[in-house]
């Protein structure tokens, strides 16, 4: 499906695949943070890890490259994030990478030349350039990945259904808008400021001791 556009596409998957939840990112919905529901226990379809797989709160966001919260998220509130807790082994973030799946393929095969959060950044800087899947292509050399590697990783499409395991249990677990947080099972919504963030970590780490 190579140089189709992604934008085009996405309108499409996103109604059909996550309830509308795409369009609602791109409309930037109030930041909120939900009551504490606590995500059911199980195991999910690994996802794309942050940190130290040993660190004892988890963060998993649910996350689009095209989505303008989410990279508020990135640009904001992450990078305080990853800068007081991942650095200092507290805490693990784990990214699931919604439809469009060209979008997922894109970021693990960043993940595949261990190059996932510099790729991450540079989409998230540069998402309103994102229109087809020579983009995607392009926006890895500019990232400094090995374009041969990548385009071969991305055109083998290997990963498809990891990806669909991705949406399917994201829907599952009430995923109807990007970015959606779970922070040791509990939910959060939207581009919060960093001290939301903080609050809950901070709790849940109070509660390990």
């Amino acid at each position: 499906m190579s140089d189709k556009k992604i934008i085009t596409i996405a309108i499409i998957l996103a109604a059909l695949l996550i309830g509308g939840g795409w369009y609602y990112s791109k409309q930037a919905p109030v930041a909120r943070v939900s009551q504490p529901v606590i995500s059911p226990t199980g195991a999910f379809e690994s996802g794309i890890l942050i940190g130290d797989s040993s660190a004892p709160v988890t963060m998993e966001e649910y996350t689009s490259f095209i989505c303008p919260a989410c990279a508020r998220f990135a640009s904001g509130a992450l990078e305080q994030i990853k800068e007081e807790y991942v650095k200092t082994g507290k805490v693990k973030i784990i990214i699931y990478v919604l439809p469009p799946y060209e979008l997922g393929r894109a970021a693990l095969c960043g993940q595949e030349q261990n190059k996932f959060v510099v790729y991450h950044d540079y989409l998230f800087s540069h998402q309103d350039q994102i229109s087809n899947e020579g983009d995607l292509k392009n926006m890895a050399v500019n990232a400094g990945l090995d374009s041969q590697k990548f385009n071969a990783c991305f055109d083998a499409n290997k990963d498809e259904g990891k990806l669909a395991k991705w949406y399917e249990e994201g829907s599952g677990r009430g995923v109807d808008s990007t970015p959606t947080f779970f922070i040791n099972g509990q939910k959060l919504i939207g581009a919060l400021p960093f001290d939301d963030f903080k609050k809950v970590i901070d709790q849940k780490l109070e509660q390990m001791r």
